[in-house]
């Protein structure tokens, strides 16, 4: 063990009113929280798919928790340096191996996988493990939306060695009850004699089963480890990270959660809002917000019959398929009225409507209303919120709260109107999602994708198209201090070949390869920014 882990393992904690000395202990002899049931069961089921075992360069193994198909949720401190360097945003720095679904490591079932990116969360023991490649036929296990409460019995699973093994072949699982509960972390104790949490088992998962399945509690924090193979320790309490307090955390990070920017309805409004046009093939079309929706026959039939308009097909192509920003759409079947922001939808409270000045709307089929995902906007757009005047900025799926002094050096640009619900969905912090932004104060057009920025120069900007921009205030930029990208992001250089972007490096994929993904949305990027990113 290292000095490190020895002083973690020394260290007093306080959990709610209840004293815990917490063992910190090294993870594979480097200074690693540690955790598994000793003596416990081979878990089945929802449990088993749940967890993971991590291997790290060879040097140490950790469990986790399969959250999504991409992602597995696990103990910052397994990928913590030695040397006492932070964990950042990034690959990781030892080569990291994943499996998944396979609870009897001598099988072949499941998969094993490489990582290919973590994202830490910036105070909490845990971290996001990317996988290299997605898991489709394994479930993720549910990330619990309430806490822990004291007395609940809960599961706890692992890899780790048990009181007999130092690296077991299988997964095991043993029940636990819950001793304490304090803001992030929830105090555990076994259950039975013999069922702890050792090393090998940090960053594990803790579960509850309810009437609709298993749902992920909490990750193997720390353990006093009583019972472990090598442990003199009787003590079988250990410390979890609640996963119910990294919710939002977790789908900000894992879930493209904002829509991507939408065809721009045109500016002049073509044809009037409810009205119906009919081109020369017959088909009848409702207008709202600068879109049309075709209508079938008993849509149409459910509105009176309505009269039409004739148009040409010329006008009908000037129309686009979700309306501009702005617009409010009401659903009749359930008088569910929506505002569009940035290509989404919002489904507004009566009070929210009110509050926005009881506008006016258009009954349309709720099939024309779910056109617009119903996820965070992505921008961009200018946002205030009526209640307390906050005007926000959106751009690259990201908020940011503009003072009068940035919103005035902006031009005081027109903004719409969003009740707090509205903003609240929108992730704050820097943008990650591609974006093309203008620093007014010096004229520099940037480019944002996989978290990062590169400045455009005039003859890259006109050789992608000289394509629009959002003006920015600078501190939006500021936030961004990457060069490489550290997030998964799609690139296409001016040759059109295309080049899978994570973790700070790149490979080039063949048409194939490209084919085979589940999003193939790419980001057209001069050369220069694609030879900055080292290759893989």
């Amino acid at each position: 063990m290292t000095r490190a882990g020895e002083r973690r393992g020394d260290r007093r904690i306080r959990r709610g009113a209840v004293r815990t000395v917490v063992a910190a202990l090294a993870l594979a002899c480097v200074g690693v929280p540690a955790a598994i049931a000793v003596q416990g069961t081979t878990p089945t089921g929802a449990t088993a798919a749940a967890t993971v075992r991590l291997e790290i360069g060879g040097e140490r193994a950790c469990s986790g928790a399969l959250v999504g198909p991409w992602w597995v949720l696990t103990a910052k401190s397994c990928f913590t340096d030695p040397a006492g360097g932070a964990v950042v945003e990034g690959a990781p720095r030892l080569a990291t191996k994943a499996t998944v679904g396979r609870v009897d490591l001598t099988g072949a079932a499941g998969h094993v996988l490489g990582v290919d990116l973590l994202v830490p969360h910036p105070d909490s023991d845990v971290v996001l493990a990317r996988l290299s490649a997605p898991v489709r036929d394994i479930a993720a296990v549910r990330v619990a939306s309430t806490p822990p409460v004291v007395g609940e019995t809960l599961t706890v699973t692992g890899y780790g060695r048990t009181g007999t093994q130092l690296v077991p072949d299988t997964a095991h699982a043993a029940t636990f009850t819950v001793a304490a509960v304090a803001a992030g972390t929830v105090d555990v104790q076994a259950q039975s004699t013999g069922a702890t949490i050792c090393k090998g088992d940090a960053g594990g998962p803790t579960l509850r089963t309810t009437t609709s399945g298993v749902e992920l509690v909490g990750i193997h924090h720390t353990a006093y480890q009583g019972g472990c193979l090598g442990s003199t320790t009787t003590r079988q309490g250990a410390t979890e990270t609640r996963a119910d307090a990294l919710v939002g955390w977790i789908t900000q990070n894992t879930v493209k959660a904002c829509a991507p920017t939408p065809v721009a309805a045109p500016s002049q409004q073509v044809v009037g809002d409810g009205q119906l046009i009919r081109v020369p093939n017959g088909t009848i079309f409702i207008v709202a917000g600068g879109a049309k929706f075709p209508l079938s026959y008993a849509q149409w039939a459910a509105m009176g019959l309505r009269g039409y308009t004739d148009v040409s097909d010329a006008t009908a192509a000037t129309l686009v398929d979700v309306p501009r920003d702005g617009t409010f759409l009401r659903n009749p079947a359930d008088g569910g009225i929506h505002k569009i922001v940035s290509g989404t939808r919002y489904r507004l409270s009566a009070a929210e409507w009110q509050s926005l000045g009881s506008p006016g709307y258009t009954d349309v089929p709720v099939e024309f209303i779910n056109r617009a995902p119903d996820v965070a906007a992505g921008g961009p757009a200018l946002l205030r919120d009526p209640a307390n005047g906050s005007i926000y900025q959106v751009v690259g799926c990201s908020r940011y709260g503009l003072s009068l002094a940035q919103w005035q050096a902006l031009g005081s640009p027109a903004f719409q109107p969003a009740p707090a619900g509205l903003i609240a969905r929108i992730p704050t912090g820097a943008p990650n999602e591609p974006a093309l932004v203008r620093d007014r104060t010096d004229g520099g057009i940037y480019q944002l994708a996989g978290g990062a920025k590169y400045r455009l120069s005039l003859a890259e900007w006109q050789a992608l198209g000289s394509r629009p921009y959002t003006e920015v205030a600078p501190a939006i930029l500021a936030q961004v201090t990457k060069s490489v990208p550290t997030r998964y992001v799609l690139m296409r250089n001016p040759a059109g070949e295309i080049f899978q972007v994570v973790g700070g490096a790149k490979r080039k994929l063949t048409f194939a390869q490209w084919q085979a993904l589940d999003d193939q949305a790419y980001v057209e990027v001069p050369a220069g920014w694609l030879g900055s990113i080292p290759s893989w």
